[in-house]
């Protein structure tokens, strides 16, 4: 008898870890939206994750023929060796608000919804297969993904860090936008490799930041970047060229 119980109790455990490998996207706004803390490792995660939905949603600016929400996820997230099979949303605009579904990347007239994270933000050596929107995101904590892979393009314009961030060994095999993205502290893009169009036009380096070992296989728009401490881009290959024009600050290449 004792044997058969320690049977079921072991298939039980095999069991629950086989299931914690798939996880739904639901599951995951439902604790986020409850105010717990998310963390998984290993995981693959199904389905869309609408980050601008959440029930302390916010309607922060409105005029005739435009509307703005702002949601905050205010706990820490963790995703760690975590693949994204859909979409990860953190801003959409409705450029229809009176009934359209036509989703946009872009800020134009009818609704606008975007998140805030109020705590650290981790997704390290994870891979997102479909889009990753962060336009306009506040990440009030630090913010890591280093290692991880966007399959599509990668949105975080406007976004401010206001801590530092890490994208170290970061692949980005569409387009990175980071244009009019804000750096408060130390960023970290060491041995990066941009595959499409980079981004980082008007971008605001307010302390180190660091590209050193990256590759840019495409054009990289520095143009109108601030780097007000220092911006490394030793090794640094650009394979189609870059784009320092009107840009101010300390830069060092080798």
């Amino acid at each position: 008898m004792k044997k058969l119980l320690i049977f079921f109790f072991c298939a039980g455990m095999i069991s629950t870890a086989s299931a914690q490998k798939e996880v739904s996207a639901k599951a995951i706004f439902d604790a986020i939206d409850k105010g717990q803390a998310v963390s998984y490792e290993g995981a693959t995660i199904t389905g869309v994750l609408d980050l601008t939905e959440l029930s302390n949603k916010k309607r922060v600016k409105q005029n005739r023929d435009y509307e703005e929400y702002k949601s905050t996820v205010e706990v820490p997230v963790s995703f760690k060796n975590c693949t994204f099979k859909d979409d990860f949303i953190a801003y959409k605009n409705n450029e229809d608000k009176r009934g359209g579904k036509n989703w946009s990347i872009s800020m134009g007239d009818g609704e606008t919804y975007t998140t805030d994270f109020e705590k650290s933000v981790v997704f390290e050596n994870c891979t997102f297969e479909g889009k990753s929107e962060f336009k306009y995101s506040d990440f009030a904590e630090k913010a890591v993904f280093n290692g991880t892979k966007f399959g599509k393009e990668a949105n975080f314009k406007y976004a401010d860090f206001k801590r530092e961030s890490n994208f170290a060994n970061c692949t980005f095999g569409e387009y990175a936008n980071f244009k009019y993205s804000n750096f408060k502290y130390d960023a970290d893009f060491y041995s990066v490799a941009f595959r499409d169009y980079a981004d980082f036009k008007y971008a605001n380096f307010n302390e180190r930041v660091t590209f050193k070992g990256s590759s840019f296989n495409q054009h990289a728009d520095f143009k109108y970047a601030e780097f007000k401490d220092s911006g490394n881009f030793d090794n640094t290959k650009f394979k189609s060229g870059i784009d320092m024009k009107y840009s101010n600050g300390k830069k060092y290449m080798n």
